[in-house]
């Protein structure tokens, strides 16, 4: 009932029973925009993103649970041409909800049928039965992220920063590099995003540094001087690993007891957030997506990697069963949504596949030098770079690149590695964060360990290689490859 005319109503029941009353009622109109993702859609978003590895266990689980799909040999799957052109097959049914696998699905068809009854045996169709997987990190912190907001920058915000954590559950992309690959102009949007998830469990997540860290772990625990603990943290944490007790209570005016104490306080927290999240077995062979090789005309070639991916087909057997004028009107509905199902999966990985290939080809063309060279001579490349050549959205990029891997000339690499931020030089010029990150580390494995170099010092280098890099950003950089301040390096 519309709520005018429960309006009406209420007031048609006062007066009946002779009771007046003032009151305004006031009915406004409000717009507001939310995407609500169809069902296809989403499957192809969650196709898109996943590895390798993950892809042939979904490709597994979809021939287990959907008799209309067939495999065969290794191959990329295929429809064909009617059912590719069909987004819809069964336009009678297309208001009809999908019901759950359950017995009563196409029950007379498994009396009847075989074929059907090899798909689906009787003592496996009492109840579904999930695969059991270890939840990652990632998986673990991407479920907070949507629980927290259904906002969508949010969350594409949220999966960069997931995507860009290292082993040890800390943040390894500053805010505007991240800023810039997304192309957000307000750097202050990502950081809201950051400290949204650094609220997430395990305690300690997403932070840059140690300190961070231990200061996000101990902002909801309760300590008899938590003002002293938080000074000692974020001030002194440097002496306090050199065991300076005596130093840091002349400083903090406290007695040596007290440092004492909370330094065996500090050593109950986690430094490494991620620790537990480790698989127990990690994989020592990461299977790439892409491959790109030299090709006979002296250039490169990119080539999708479809071992283990099976052909898929649409069952010919169970299209057949529609044309019966016998077949039950269950049994058609149970067809039809099977078959629709289908034909969506399959176009998903074919989508993935393409997407992917774009974005491999853009990156081996952009890259020549990079595979020539090395680290050096990396091309800096944003995600809207990428968008825009192969005319799709930011977030699909986002979401292609997620977790898959390049077999390259120089090594196997995540595809994010190439998505890093432009220093600007003074020839107009610009050369990728990464390489600065990688001459940074050469610097100092190179230097006087007994006059270390200091961040001005390396500051002023990058000066003299016309290259605009504020002294923060070099220490943010050194910090990300866990390299020690200068006065802690020296010998």
């Amino acid at each position: 009932m519309r709520l005018k005319e429960r309006g009406i109503k209420f007031f048609a029941f006062l007066g009946k029973y002779g009771i007046f009353l003032a009151m305004d009622f006031q009915i406004s109109a409000r717009q507001i925009q939310k995407m609500i993702l169809a069902p296809v859609m989403q499957q192809s978003i969650e196709v898109l993103m996943l590895p390798l590895p993950e892809l042939h266990l979904s490709i597994e689980q979809e021939l287990q649970s959907n008799p209309l799909l067939e495999a065969g040999e290794d191959g990329s799957p295929r429809l064909s041409d009617d059912e590719a052109k069909s987004d819809d097959p069964g336009d009678k049914h297309e208001t009809q909800q999908e019901k759950p696998l359950a017995k009563a699905d196409g029950l007379s068809l498994l009396q009847t049928n075989p074929s059907y009854a090899q798909h689906f045996p009787e003592d496996e169709m009492i109840e579904e039965r999930p695969i059991k997987t270890e939840v990652s990190l990632e998986d673990h912190l991407h479920r907070q992220l949507r629980i927290e907001s259904a906002d969508s920058l949010t969350i594409e915000i949220g999966e960069h920063i997931i995507g860009n954590l290292n082993e040890d559950g800390y943040l390894t992309a500053s805010c505007e590099e991240i800023a810039a690959l997304l192309g957000i102009q307000d750097i202050q949007q990502v950081e809201a995003v950051l400290k949204v998830i650094q609220d997430f469990e395990p305690p300690g997540i997403a932070c840059r540094t140690l300190q961070e860290c231990l200061l996000n772990q101990i902002k909801n625990i309760d300590y008899k001087n938590k003002a002293l603990l938080e000074k000692v943290i974020g001030e002194h944490l440097d002496d306090l690993g050199n065991k300076k007790f005596q130093e840091i209570a002349k400083k903090t005016g406290v007695s040596l007891e007290e440092v004492k104490e909370v330094f065996r306080f500090i050593g109950t927290l986690e430094p490494r957030p991620a620790r537990n999240h480790r698989p127990v077995h990690p994989s020592i062979y990461i299977k790439p997506d892409i491959f790109i090789s030299k090709n006979d005309a002296d250039g490169y070639k990119v080539t999708l990697n479809h071992e283990g991916i099976p052909f898929l087909s649409i069952s010919p057997y169970y299209k057949s069963l529609l044309q019966r004028e016998n077949l039950s009107e269950e049994d058609k509905v149970f067809i039809q949504e099977r078959l629709k199902k289908a034909i969506s999966f399959v176009k998903s990985i074919e989508q993935r596949g393409h997407t992917l290939r774009q974005i491999a080809e853009y990156i081996m063309k952009r890259q020549k030098d990079f595979w020539e060279n090395g680290s050096s001579c990396l091309v800096p490349m944003t995600l809207k770079d990428v968008a825009q050549a192969i005319d799709r959205n930011e977030s699909t990029v986002s979401r292609a690149v997620h977790n898959k891997f390049m077999d390259t000339p120089q090594g196997v690499l995540p595809m994010k590695f190439f998505f890093a931020q432009g220093i600007p030089e003074d020839h107009g010029g610009s050369v990728s964060s990464r390489s600065v990150k990688e001459e940074i580390r050469e610097l100092i494995d190179s230097e006087d360990k007994a006059t270390p170099l200091s961040d001005q010092e390396i500051q002023q280098y990058f000066v003299g290689k016309k290259m605009r890099i504020a002294r923060r950003t070099i220490s943010k950089y050194r910090d990300s490859l866990k390299i020690l301040p200068s006065h802690l390096r020296r010998f």
